[in-house]
């Protein structure tokens, strides 16, 4: 049944890049968990069988003398052969096989979360790096002009029109945006090196900019049913209540039949059949113990149940307002703000040209606008990873 829940979760792989797809399936917890499902589908088939019959040899009614297979003495010695096979239930064993199939799809959507935890961490990552690679250009873009303003302050304060601290703060401006521009090389190293945990191929991702996000009650709806997390729990509920199912059949007995040839020298040889089975006289400390077990074992998944789908939707939420806070102020800075610094900027220069505003002025303008740009680049870039957490949280990632 998960696997049909999930086919088109499956299909969205196919849509994914060649490198994205290659390092998923490449990564050794992907790996882990595909194995574990292999074992879980050869112990489902394991369990159905029937175990192995045991065979017997023996020598029956040795006495303790001098001369212990001497038949004068002894005339009853005799070699036996014996064969006997144990014969579970087929109920029981059909039981244990669906709760390791059980297992299996418990774990199938666990691989498909492991998956998708991967691509979001794998889309964090190469986000913040976009991030600082757009902002080390709008810095180098900036680092020029500081340079041109630098050589206007020395060739005014050399006729006397500026004093030397406007010198000074067109150089300490400069030596702003280098340390910036250090810094957020430093930064980048760091991203790369989270980032090869995953893959050393580079990756190309470019961001969306951030638009209104549709009604969050459409998104909760999409949780509950394809969040691959919450199918796990509630395969392992499954999983728990065909628990408690093969815990009472333990109240009903399982056969052994067993068969025996004995070969006596001088006698004639004979042969022994007989059957025997267990009683469940002490179901009040064994049988019922064992299903009060599992239905405790059965609450405590249905607490986590309900745990997982709490804290999916409360996650699903926070992101959901992330993003329409990062859409929101995106478009305050782009449509307002924007706008607004340049235009100040504009006044001032003009002003400045006319000699009735100073470098610092001017310089207080120029950090407006780049302090914009700067914000607008982080907002695209967290904007987008909140978008990505919802799409993890809505299993639709890709």
């Amino acid at each position: 049944m998960v696997f049909i829940i999930f086919s088109i979760l499956i299909l969205q792989f196919v849509a994914y890049s060649t490198t994205i797809d290659h390092i998923i399936q490449n990564h050794p917890k992907i790996k882990a968990i595909q194995k574990k499902i292999q074992a879980y589908q050869k112990k489902a088939e394991y369990e159905k069988s029937l175990p192995d019959p045991v065979i017997s040899l023996s020598v029956k009614d040795i006495h303790f003398s001098y001369r212990p297979f001497d038949r004068g003495i002894e005339p009853m010695q005799a070699f036996e052969i014996g064969v006997s096979q144990y014969f579970p239930l087929k109920s029981k064993r059909e039981k244990r096989a669906e709760i390791f199939y059980l297992k299996k799809d418990a774990y199938y959507c666990k691989l498909i979360n492991e998956k998708q935890t991967i691509i979001y961490q794998i889309y964090q990552k190469v986000y913040k790096i976009w991030e600082v690679e757009q902002k080390l250009k709008v810095i180098s873009e900036y680092k020029k002009l500081a340079k041109d303003l630098i050589k206007l302050t020395d060739t005014l304060y050399s006729v006397g029109r500026v004093s030397q601290s406007e010198v000074f703060d067109a150089q300490y401006f400069y030596s702003q945006l280098i340390e910036r521009e250090t810094f957020l090389k430093r930064i980048k190293q760091i991203l790369f090196s989270q980032l090869e945990y995953f893959t050393e191929e580079k990756i190309q991702v470019s961001p969306v900019k951030p638009v209104k996000l549709k009604d969050i009650r459409s998104l909760i709806k999409k949780a509950k049913e394809q969040n691959p997390l919450i199918c796990y729990f509630k395969q392992r509920l499954q999983e728990s209540t065909a628990q408690i199912e093969l815990a009472k059949l333990g109240y009903r007995p399982d056969l052994r039949f067993f068969g025996s040839y004995s070969l006596r020298d001088g006698y004639r040889d004979y042969i022994s059949i007989g059957v025997s089975f267990n009683l469940p006289l002490w179901r009040k400390t064994r049988q019922d113990i064992k299903v009060l077990e599992k239905i405790s074992l059965k609450e405590k998944e249905i607490s986590e149940l309900k745990n997982i789908q709490k804290k999916v939707l409360s996650q699903l939420k926070e992101s959901y307002y992330k993003a329409v806070s990062h859409y929101e102020i995106y478009s305050l800075l782009e449509n307002v703000m924007m706008h607004q610094t340049k235009s100040v900027y504009e006044s001032v220069i003009s002003e400045y040209q006319v000699g009735e505003k100073n470098i610092f002025d001017v310089l207080k303008a120029i950090n407006q606008i780049l302090s914009v740009k700067i914000r607008s680049i982080e907002e695209i870039s967290e904007y987008n990873i909140a978008l990505k957490d919802i799409q993890r949280l809505t299993g639709e990632i890709r």
